[in-house]
Order: C-alpha cells, then structure tokens, then sequence
C-alpha cells in the first residue's frame, strides 16, 4: 500500500530521450567541405611527418553503405548535411548515422619508393597495419591547411561498384582531431644570421640574411642594403648554407628550389640537408635540432 501511495504522489517518468546524434553535424559540414569525394590529398602515416605521400577519397562508407560521388550527400541551405542518398533513391538521415569511413586507393607500392630506413620506421606490416593512424591534409582556397587523423580498419579488395577487383584502404577519421591550421602560423622561427646563397656548384656566393626559418621553408633577404636579389627562376636549384655557432661544429648546409623571388627576399624550399658528406633527405629531426639552434643563438 505504502508503494501504490507513493506512486500516486510522485510524478510520471519521463519517456526516456532520444539517441544523442553519434556525428557533430559541425565537424561533419567540416569535412565535407574540405575532404569531399574525387579531392586529391596528401597523408603521413603514424606520425611520420617526413613520410609525405599522395592519395585520393574515392568513396564514403556510411553504416557500411559505399558512397562514390560527392553529391550523394544531401546538404541543407546552409551546407549542413541533413541525410545521405543511398542505391535505391533511399535516405539515410544524418542522426541514424552510426558508421562513417573513407574509402582510399591501396597506395602500399609507393612505400618502394621510400628509402630503407624510412620503411624500416613503418614497420614489416606497412603504413596500412591494423589500427596504424593515417593523417590527411589538403589544401585550401584560404590561409588554412585542413588535416585530420584516420585510423585503419583494413584493405579490402573491391566485389562491386566503380572499383570492383581493385585493392582499397578502409579508414575511419577522427573527427575531433579536425582541424585547419593557419599557413603563417607553421612554426616559423624568425632570425638574423648571416647565410650564403649559391645559384650554381662554381658560382660566388650570394651574401644573404637568413630571415626566417620553417618546416620546408626559409626566407632569405639581401646582405647589402643597395643591392636586390639576383635573377632566379622559380623551381631553380639553389644551396644555401648558414652557421649556427657554438651550437653546431659544422654549418648547416640545404639544397633546395627557389619558391618565389623578389628583388628584396627570395624564399627556398628546402628538402635536403648535407651531412656524413652528402645531400640527404631532410628529415623532423634535423628541422628541430636546427630550430633548437636558432632558438638558442646568443645575440
């Protein structure tokens, strides 16, 4: 009696609310817009930023329905997407998504093109090993660079559809990992050393400042205040070398391609770096022990 008492007095539940929405229709906008169906990528694989290799999106799992084209996301008038059209002319609205993966090309040969040690770091079972992240990054139309982290799920050899019989990556992103980083925000650290310039092996140097200093670039200024940049063509090879003082025992010497030039500045971009007496492939490690240096430059 003391229980149906109770009941009467105490107020009804309430019906138990709706399955929260498994995708930010945010992030989903996001990526969308940056790494539709058909866009052309670049991807490193387990944090091997130095490892920069080329890739495609050709499909969109969804609840483990395959994609092909960008179209058959179905977006609001202010570019949400609100479901997705699947075979059939059937609508899979946006909140019973559980399940969304891209679909990439097998792209393990180009590991062949690798040196030893760099496939050494990506190990016996390759890049695209079982839960290895892969992350992708594009190019936009403004200051950002759009990445995000996808894992592995598996290669799957295609039964079906516009890729029947070719070899596929299936990878899922994650999404919190989504963002679009500033260009002019990549690290740069700014200096004033002096550095040399060579446009060719027998020509003079170039007497230059070296102005700042990034991932895959530096930017170099004219020594001599009345003087301007020489002529250079874009994608001209180029050396140049500076000194870090007493934190280095020897100067530290690029080869790389002109980028732009201007009578004041020129800007390189760099991809290999002298050392045990020849051009190797610059690599994270020598950018940050080459950061730490100037960091660390007495004034």
């Amino acid at each position: 009696m003391l229980k149906t008492l109770w009941n009467s007095i105490s107020p009804p539940k309430s019906a138990a609310p709706e399955e929260a929405a498994v995708f930010d229709r945010r992030k989903l906008k996001l990526l969308f817009e940056h790494f539709p169906i058909g866009k052309k990528l670049r991807y490193y694989p387990e944090y091997l930023r130095d490892i920069v290799l080329h890739t495609i999106i050709i499909a969109y799992r969804v609840n483990g329905h395959f994609l092909y084209a960008h179209d058959a996301v179905l977006l609001d008038d202010e570019g949400y997407p609100h479901g997705f059209l699947l075979a059939g002319d059937k609508i899979l609205a946006t909140e019973k998504v559980k399940t969304f993966q891209l679909l990439v090309p097998d792209t393990t040969e180009m590991e062949l093109k690798l040196d030893y040690f760099t496939r050494a770091e990506l190990g016996r079972a390759g890049q695209f090993r079982h839960g290895n992240v892969i992350t992708l990054l594009t190019d936009s139309k403004g200051r950002g660079i759009p990445t995000v982290d996808t894992k592995v799920e598996r290669r799957q050899v295609m039964n079906e559809g516009p890729y029947e019989d070719s070899s596929t990556i299936i990878v899922t992103p994650d999404l919190d990992s989504l963002t679009v980083a500033d260009k002019r925000r990549k690290q740069r650290v700014e200096t004033s050393i002096k550095a040399d310039l060579y446009l060719g092996a027998d020509a003079p140097s170039v007497p230059c400042i070296l102005g700042d200093f990034s991932e895959r670039f530096l930017r170099l200024r004219i020594a001599d205040p009345a003087a301007i940049m020489p002529p250079m063509e874009p994608e001209e090879r180029v050396v140049v070398e500076f000194d870090l003082g007493e934190s280095s025992s020897l100067p530290c010497r690029f080869r790389g391609k002109v980028f732009r030039r201007v009578n004041d500045f020129c800007v390189i971009q760099i991809d290999q770096i002298f050392k045990y007496g020849e051009f190797q492939k610059i690599n994270m490690m020598d950018i940050v022990e080459i950061k730490t240096g100037l960091l660390n430059q007495r004034s």
